[in-house]
């Protein structure tokens, strides 16, 4: 996941989240804008938002729907 969290950082890029927020099971596109230790901030592309999650609850992710990375 680690791989894939440098990806959407380095070109900002989303990638595919599938992760527990509040209780919930949520699969979002989103771009990694910001990882400071264990938190990701993170902007959801669908509804626009910002939220900040820790890695723990990410629970996989992948590259977004027609992106093979570079």
């Amino acid at each position: 996941m680690e791989r894939f969290f440098r990806y959407s950082l380095e070109h900002n890029r989303p990638i595919r989240i599938m992760m527990m927020h509040e209780g919930k099971l949520r699969q979002v596109n989103a771009v990694i804008e910001k990882q400071t230790g264990n938190q990701l901030s993170l902007y959801i592309l669908r509804p626009p938002q910002r939220i900040t999650v820790s890695v723990e609850e990410v629970l996989s992710c992948d590259y977004a729907k027609n992106d093979e990375g570079f």
